[in-house]
């Protein structure tokens, strides 16, 4: 089968077309032939050897995947060949850059006739983050309160905007060229972190920042004094913290598919919106732009490859 592949440590212009063995069908698992797959920040971080993990090498990134089941187990029950789905795996498998991939059965969910592939593939470890940076205990952003979001034109950010909104939340979003996206999204102010210094202009006017981004540390005097910060990004300064009793806590998205299933239903019923920036062919040229396009830090929402 044909899969992109690149190894570690290479540069973006070194991921290459190859012919690759098709997965193995354990008893367990859904062989799923790939329509469409997501790009996140964490497969640029295992291509350059930065997680505590590596894939072998060559390395077939990718883990939000979406498509058509061509095979399943002996074991598997609740799917047929022909079904579609989506899946997030675990980041430390990978192998979505690639025209068959082999999921356990319990990661993957079927997809509403709604919503499209590329829709489904972009859900995964973005809306995940963004709904459980939302929604974590003692942190949830409650009805009435002002939350910061910092980066809401990425793809956590334009989930964590709309999740804070359903919360019931005055939501005020960063961006620098996305005003317009972030105002269809219902965002209630639009800061251009280009043009104003955001942690003097909108100092104590939130109760709870969320960084999507890394930068919690700087932006935290937006937050009033015993407020909260979270974000998965670079961790925020205790010692910043502590000067305003400020609670804050760093998160790791977990899967989890209860929560996806609600996610794509949601999207389903027009309540949720994915954001995608662009849909690149599954080529060399495709894959190279797609991560030039993730690494520039300057997607509004979602990037998708386009499999099949």
């Amino acid at each position: 089968m044909k899969a992109i592949v690149v190894k570690e440590a290479g540069n973006i212009e070194d991921f290459v077309e190859k012919e690759v063995d098709k997965p193995k069908v354990n008893a367990d698992d859904v062989l799923i032939e790939v329509h469409a797959v997501s790009i996140n920040p964490v497969d640029s971080a295992i291509r350059k050897g930065k997680m505590p993990f590596k894939l072998k090498s060559p390395m077939i990134l990718g883990t939000d995947i979406s498509g058509v089941v061509s095979e399943v187990g002996e074991n598997v029950s609740d799917f047929s060949i022909g079904d579609e789905v989506f899946t997030s795996y675990k980041v430390n498998r990978g192998g979505g850059l690639a025209e068959f991939v082999s999921i356990p059965e319990k990661y993957v969910i079927k997809k509403p006739e709604k919503v499209t592939f590329e829709e489904a593939s972009a859900l995964g470890i973005a809306a995940l983050t963004a709904y459980q940076l939302v929604n974590k205990e003692l942190y949830q952003v409650q009805e009435g309160e002002t939350v910061f979001v910092q980066g809401g034109s990425g793809g956590v950010g334009t989930y964590t905007v709309q999740f804070a909104k359903q919360n019931g939340a005055h939501v005020i979003a960063t961006t620098s060229r996305n005003k317009e996206l972030l105002e269809s999204l219902a965002v209630d102010q639009v800061v251009n972190y280009k043009e104003e210094d955001v942690p003097k202009a909108y100092v104590n006017k939130a109760d709870m920042l969320i960084d999507t981004v890394g930068q919690g540390t700087e932006t935290l005097p937006v937050v009033v004094e015993g407020g909260r910060a979270l974000t998965p990004a670079t961790p925020i300064s205790d010692d910043k913290a502590a000067e305003r009793n400020i609670t804050i806590d760093r998160i790791t998205y977990e899967i989890n598919t209860d929560q996806l299933k609600n996610l794509v239903d949601q999207v389903a019923r027009g309540d949720l919106k994915v954001v995608i920036d662009e849909v690149y062919p599954f080529i060399q040229d495709g894959v190279q732009k797609a991560y030039e396009l993730s690494e520039s830090g300057h997607a509004a929402g979602k990037i998708v490859i386009k499999v099949k």
